[in-house]
């Protein structure tokens, strides 16, 4: 409920107007602290590839996938062809 007070200690309002605004302007601040780890999380492994030389013999490029057959011929094949 973002009405309610989420300190134990306090004693919340009747309509919980003050719990409400406090309770949003916490929700913010824990948003705006996560935004905040991940772009330090993203210059962290933007720093360690950097400091890793690309070696092509490790490198794998991925499998092309196979396409999904669309129609009933292409799932057929050339069966009846």
């Amino acid at each position: 409920m973002m009405s309610a007070s989420w300190d134990p200690e306090r004693e919340g309002s009747i309509l919980g107007t003050d719990e409400f605004s406090r309770n949003i302007d916490n929700i913010k601040g824990g948003l705006s602290r996560s935004r905040e780890n991940a772009q330090i999380r993203e210059q962290i492994m933007i720093e360690k590839n950097k400091a890793q030389p690309f070696k092509p013999e490790t490198f794998k490029p991925s499998k092309p996938k196979k396409s999904t057959p669309t129609s009933l011929s292409e799932k057929l094949g050339d069966e009846f062809d």
